[in-house]
């Protein structure tokens, strides 16, 4: 496996191979275009890693024989490396000035045909005794590295030398180099070895939900609406297991003892926050465990998903009565988080809560500022509700005359 050297190891392996290779041997230097070599003049070819990109084939795959199967880590970084060549002269105003410098494209462009993949089998001078080509840095990798011509328009050339204010255009070809792999470092966490396989078979009954209702209604309407600590009814089929469990859309999962396969009762927790939420019914398989041991429960099948909207209850406000610019307190449950969206409705008006830190603790009490000025509430007793992310509280209804009564804020 390379390391972090093996980007520049791939330069180091295309300028050995150009120099050993080509025909007429020139000077092959690893710079940008836009500069002066030091010590560098007349013939020669310029390599520029002017990109590099993740090979997205490769993005998560582990190396084949890196460790064992049931190892897990994290993968490689897989790069792919795109180089421009571009080939100078002796001299830029002679009159075949620009002649030398094809002659010598072509030189290092046959060599880059001749060689299209650069394995450590290939040494300097085609003699096993020197030294190889591949830089030592990407000796052992499981990759090869091969070296592709890439067809690149005048548009796509323009461009990159367009960003090299300081420097002519000149003949170039771009060459794609695939694939170097950077070991990420981490290690890789070995799994205890398997003693022994077992093969289960069980029924397959998938649980269905139908409906979800409050029990009983409210207001003798059916509706999927609970405040915490109501008692809901799941309805449905195929909905008692061997071990059944009631998904709220937040955890913990709840155990029911007394599930049937058409219905089963359930009140909602108050560690479920005001909000719309779905609910599963979950079966769990009791699979046997090692021996001497209680079956191990295991995830079984899973219904469908039926939305519940769990309204936050009204517990109070302070004070019962406040002008323009007061402010009022009002408690709820469940607390609300502070990530939520708290409005309070006033009558046909709508406040929005007090800011709280994003990363604050849940509260039941939450506070609003009447306005003042042009969006001043006029005085007189209003109706209130508390809307938490869409799920609003319910008014009280005055029996004798089937009113709404309450709550209620004094506005003076």
């Amino acid at each position: 496996m390379s390391g972090f050297r093996a980007v520049a190891g791939v330069s180091a392996t295309f300028r050995s191979l150009l120099r050993d290779r080509m025909e007429q041997p020139v000077d092959v230097t690893v710079a940008p275009p836009d500069v002066r070599v030091v010590g560098s003049t007349g013939r020669r070819v310029n390599l520029y890693l002017y990109r590099i990109t993740e090979n997205g084939h490769l993005k998560n795959q582990e190396i084949p024989g890196q460790g064992h199967p049931a190892d897990y880590g994290s993968p490689p970084l897989s790069l792919d490396l795109h180089y421009l060549l571009t080939a100078f002269g002796s001299s830029d105003d002679g009159g075949d000035a620009d002649l030398e410098a094809q002659q010598i494209l072509g030189d290092a462009m046959h060599v880059l045909h001749r060689f299209p993949v650069i394995s450590d089998a290939l040494h300097e001078n085609d003699n096993p005794a020197d030294p190889l080509i591949l830089d030592p840095s990407l000796v052992g990798a499981f990759e090869r590295l091969k070296i592709t011509l890439q067809p690149a328009s005048l548009d796509d050339l323009s461009k990159i030398w367009s960003a090299l204010p300081q420097a002519n255009f000149r003949r170039s070809v771009v060459y794609h180099a695939s694939v170097v792999q950077i070991d990420s470092g981490r290690p890789r966490r070995p799994a205890l070895p398997v003693r022994e396989r077992r093969v289960y078979a069980v029924p397959l009954r998938t649980p269905y939900i139908t409906e979800i209702v409050r029990d009983p209604s409210f207001d003798n309407v059916r509706n999927a609406i609970a405040q915490v600590g109501d008692p809901i009814l799941i309805l449905g089929r195929n909905l008692r297991g061997a071990s059944t469990r009631v998904g709220l859309g937040v955890p913990p999962l709840i155990d029911i003892a007394d599930a049937q396969d058409e219905q089963i009762r359930v009140t909602v927790p108050p560690t479920v926050p005001a909000g719309l939420h779905a609910v599963q019914v979950i079966h769990d398989l009791l699979l046997e465990g090692a021996a001497g041991q209680p079956p191990v429960p295991h995830r079984g099948a899973q219904s469908n998903a039926v939305p519940l909207l769990v309204i936050p209850r009204f517990n109070g406000i302070a004070p019962p009565a406040a002008g323009p610019g007061g402010l009022v307190t009002v408690t709820v449950t469940p607390p609300a988080l502070a990530r939520q969206t708290k409005l309070l409705l006033i009558g046909d008006f709508e406040l929005a809560a007090e800011p709280v830190p994003v990363d604050g603790p849940p509260s039941s009490a939450i506070d609003f500022r009447l306005p003042t000025g042009a969006a001043t509430i006029p005085p007189g007793s209003y109706l209130i509700r508390v809307r938490v992310d869409g799920a609003e509280s319910r008014l009280t209804v005055n029996p004798a005359t089937s009113l709404y009564d309450g709550p209620l804020l004094t506005v003076t």
